[in-house]
């Protein structure tokens, strides 16, 4: 269903297709892109009907709106997430469920469960490709398979990952632009006749990309008494997606495409030396993997191997539904690092304590170091947690030819990105007696749990100590404590 929830009046809640029929979807009283927003971090309110409303808030409201759907019953639930989500989305994704569900959560990245879904295909200790390319976000992963001895499940481990903010909702607004300019009207005409337009646009799209060659699209407008008509082709379709545009860095979305999962498999190159040739098969999911053309790209970039596109709706689901159960080993994508005080060079560093590559759950701290006083008498330490993910984006380079800029060529850039885990506060750990200069006062240790989340455990040393630490709810846990999520410190 499309991710859509929209407020009217009264506190009258519609989601997806409710809004789209009742052309909502553009009204203020609607969120289409809470996931990006929260992916984002972006929570800032919008007043809707006298109250303020979130985007996190409208997600959690959509999430229970489809539990009631779905009857809201069973013994365990499955959510899939992307890849390399943070841990305070995960958190949070798992709060907003449990708020409508009251049984076992297990979370599933979705390159994963795209591989369990296409199980009848998968081997032991091989290299695939996941390309998940849905109505927003494309996201290539390379995987490899491990640990199979046990039962049916197919533990997964992702190599390398790039991924762009391309959909099938871009092709439908450029096909959109070109009905509007072959037929002269405004953009209120557009508007006029709403969301009705674009879903005859993406019919059409659609059928193209199947057997039909010709597709009519028509619309009346009934506040001009004006019938719409266009006529597209799968012909015209492919030159739409295989034009050069600016908004796709100078390149058309097949080329865009490809270049996405030539940085994937540069990344897998260059951090565990697996080549393109040792790729067996590629696994195709999301509905826009059945856009015109997009299988041929893939099989030109691997011709020596299946691309599997047999089901693209349903393998994540699937994939979903094989884990429910199953005791299934995952890695982790990022790194996760205590930022620490080099006196050498007198600043801070990170330094990792639970790396990229790790398998989880862990089954004991991964990593345990020594928690000091910075000052005499200090009654509050702190501990700073940074997730840190990489990603290769290709960079053009240009030079001045005749008074204009011309492309020269491409280079990799390695983009890090950096997450705080507890920005809020810091200096959650509450001594007592207070601690002294140069002792070891605590030890931590650090671990991962079944839902992805670092955990922390924490011990104070001195004998007969009133120590504690304060999670941001507020309440107060005695030390030692064992495996608690550090997103809720």
């Amino acid at each position: 269903m499309p991710s859509l929830i929209h407020y009217g009046e009264g506190n009258t809640l519609r989601t997806g297709a409710q809004v789209e029929n009742a052309g909502l979807v553009s009204h203020r009283g609607t969120f289409r892109w809470a996931k990006l927003d929260i992916l984002r971090n972006n929570n800032r309110a919008r007043r809707i009907n006298g109250s303020l409303v979130t985007p996190r808030q409208a997600a959690e409201d959509l999430i229970g709106q489809v539990l009631l759907a779905a009857g809201g019953g069973g013994e365990e639930l499955v959510v899939t997430l992307p890849v390399e989500s943070y841990d305070t989305y995960v958190d949070w994704l798992q709060g907003a469920v449990l708020q409508s569900f009251r049984g076992t959560v297990r979370m599933l990245d979705e390159a994963t469960a795209c591989i369990l879904g296409y199980d009848t295909h998968v081997r032991e200790g091989q290299v695939y490709v996941v390309f998940d390319f849905g109505g927003g976000t494309l996201d290539v992963s390379l995987i490899k398979t491990r640990d199979l001895g046990a039962g049916e499940t197919r533990p997964c481990e992702v190599l390398a990952r790039a991924g762009e903010e391309i959909g099938g909702s871009l092709v439908d607004q450029w096909l959109l632009k070109e009905l509007q300019q072959a037929q002269d009207l405004s953009d209120q005409d557009v508007a006029d006749v709403g969301t009705a337009l674009l879903h005859a646009i993406e019919d059409a799209k659609v059928r193209l990309s199947g057997d039909e060659a010709r597709v009519e699209v028509t619309q009346f407008n009934d506040l001009t008494a004006r019938l719409i008509g266009h006529d597209f082709t799968a012909d015209g379709l492919r030159r739409t997606l295989e034009t050069d545009r600016p908004e796709l860095r100078g390149l058309s979305l097949y080329r865009l495409i490809a270049r996405t999962l030539e940085r994937a498999l540069e990344g897998a190159q260059e951090r565990y030396g697996i080549k393109k040739s040792e790729v067996r098969a590629v696994f195709m999911a999301g509905g826009s993997s059945l856009l015109l053309g997009v299988a041929g790209v893939l099989r030109n970039l691997f011709p020596d191997c299946p691309v599997h596109c047999e089901d693209p709706f349903e393998a994540i689901a699937r994939g979903a539904c094989r884990y429910a159960g199953e005791d299934i080993n995952l890695a982790l994508v990022h790194d996760y690092c205590l930022s620490s005080w080099d006196r050498e060079r007198k600043d801070y560093v990170l330094v990792p304590v639970v790396p990229k590559g790790t398998r989880y759950p862990t089954e004991k701290a991964t990593k345990a170091l020594f928690v000091n006083a910075a000052c005499e008498g200090a009654t509050r330490l702190g501990l700073v947690v940074v997730e840190r993910s990489a990603m290769l984006r290709p960079e053009t380079l240009y030079e001045v030819d005749g008074g204009a800029l011309k492309a020269v060529g491409t280079q990799r850039r390695e983009d890090i990105a950096l997450r705080e885990l507890n920005p809020g506060d810091r200096e959650f750990i509450h001594l007592d007696p207070p601690g002294t200069v140069g002792a070891r006062r605590l030890v931590a240790g650090f671990g991962v749990d079944a839902n992805k989340r670092l955990t922390l455990s924490l011990k104070d040393l001195e004998p007969g100590n009133r120590s504690y630490v304060q999670l941001s709810s507020g309440e107060r846990l005695e030390l030692p404590i064992k495996e608690v999520p550090f997103v809720a410190l």
